[in-house]
C-alpha cells in the first residue's frame, strides 16, 4: 500500500468522525483533550517566558536587538513543539474513550466490528495498560532518534528524522485501537503497519502536521482514531484472528 492510501484513510476519518452515529463518541475525548492541552499550554507558555528571560539576561546590552528578534521565534517554536507534545499526551489520557470510537467507526463504515462488552472501568484499566505497552515500544526508539540529533552530519537530517518518527508513532497509536478491541497483542498492530509502511507513514504524517497546530489535537484525535480503524481494515488487519 502507498502513502496515498494512508492519506486517504486519515482524510476519510476526519469526515466520518462528525457523522451523526459517531458524534456521541467524539465529544468526551475532545473535552478531555481541550482541557488538558489548555492547561499544559498555559504551563508551557510560562516556562518559555522564563527561559527567554534567562537567555536575554545573559546577552550584553549591544545585543538587545537580538533579543527582540529571538523572542517571537522562540515563542513560535515553543508553541509548535508544545502543541505536538501535549497533543500526544492528550491522546494517551483520552485513550479509554477512543477504543469505543474506533469500534463504532468500524461498525458505521463496514457494518461489523469488534464487540465492546467489557464494563467501562475494566476498559479504562485495559486501555492504560495498553498505553504502557506502547510507551515501552516508543521510548527506546525516541532515545535513539534524540541521540542521532547530536551526531555530526546526521544532525542535519534531524528534522526529517523527527517528523518520520512522529508519523510512525502516531500511526501506531491510532491504528492500534482496532487491534486492541480485538484482544490482539500490540505486536500484531506493529506487524500490520510494517507490512504497509508507506500507508502508515502517509497516515501519520497528516496526524503529525495537525498536532503541531495549537489545539489541533481536537481535530487530529477523532480523525486519527476513525481513520486508524479504516486503515486497519484496508491493511488487512481484520483478517487477524480475534481473541475471545
Amino acid at each position: 500500500m502507498s502513502i496515498g492510501d494512508g492519506l486517504d484513510c486519515f482524510l476519510r476519518g476526519a469526515r466520518m468522525a462528525w457523522a451523526r452515529p459517531l458524534r456521541a463518541f467524539v465529544w468526551a475525548p475532545m473535552a478531555v483533550s481541550a482541557l488538558l492541552v489548555a492547561v499544559l499550554l498555559a504551563i508551557g507558555f510560562s516556562l518559555v517566558q522564563d527561559a527567554l528571560a534567562a537567555v536575554v539576561a545573559f546577552l550584553p546590552e549591544w545585543l538587545d536587538w537580538l533579543a527582540k528578534l529571538l523572542a517571537p521565534l522562540v515563542y513560535l517554536l515553543g508553541l509548535l513543539m508544545a502543541s505536538w507534545l501535549f497533543g500526544f499526551v492528550a491522546v494517551i489520557v483520552a485513550s479509554p474513550f477512543l477504543g469505543f470510537l474506533s469500534a463504532r467507526a468500524e461498525r458505521f463504515a463496514f457494518g461489523d466490528g469488534p464487540n465492546m462488552e467489557d464494563g467501562f472501568w475494566l476498559g479504562v484499566a485495559r486501555a492504560f495498560a495498553r498505553e504502557g505497552r506502547k510507551l515501552a515500544y516508543h521510548l527506546p526508539r525516541l532515545a535513539v532518534v534524540f541521540a542521532l540529533t547530536f551526531v555530526p552530519l546526521l544532525n542535519a537530517a534531524a528534522p526529517v528524522l523527527w517528523f518520520a518518527f512522529g508519523a510512525w508513532m502516531l500511526a501506531v497509536q491510532f491504528v492500534d485501537y482496532a487491534g486492541e478491541n480485538r484482544g490482539l497483542e500490540f505486536r500484531a498492530t506493529v506487524a500490520v503497519l510494517r507490512a504497509n509502511r508507506g500507508a502508515a507513514l502517509g497516515f501519520g504524517a497528516l496526524a503529525t502536521l495537525l498536532l503541531a497546530v495549537p489545539f489541533g489535537a481536537l481535530l487530529a484525535i477523532p480523525a486519527g482514531v476513525v481513520g486508524g480503524a479504516l486503515l486497519w481494515r484496508r491493511c488487512g488487519g481484520a483478517a487477524q484472528p480475534s481473541v475471545p
